[in-house]
């Protein structure tokens, strides 16, 4: 079962980290790249069961800085293969979806 294009399979999202993306395209942005959901705040909650949410202080969540997710951006990881697959075609690379 092949997809249409590149990214038709990808269907899920992520909090995405663009270091390599800043690494790969440093002007990604200026490119068109599909990251346009910056990531404003953190808010954690603890789910002890099906009825009730717990809500984590934020003052906890400094002790763990890897839970901060400032910085990143909420991406479709489908939108982000299709311009990837772009890019690289742009590059005279070849792409096979």
């Amino acid at each position: 079962d092949k997809g249409v294009e590149i990214g038709a399979h990808t269907l899920s999202g992520n909090v995405f980290e663009t270091k390599a993306l800043d690494e790969l395209f440093p002007n990604w942005k200026e490119m068109g790249a599909p990251l346009d959901t910056p990531v404003i705040d953190d808010m954690f909650y603890w789910l002890p069961n099906g009825k009730h949410a717990v809500p984590i202080p934020g003052a906890l969540l400094h002790l763990v800085p890897e839970l901060s997710q400032h910085g990143n951006y909420v991406i479709s990881l489908g939108k982000l293969c299709k311009w990837l697959g772009e890019q690289a075609e742009a590059m005279e690379g070849e792409v096979y979806p």
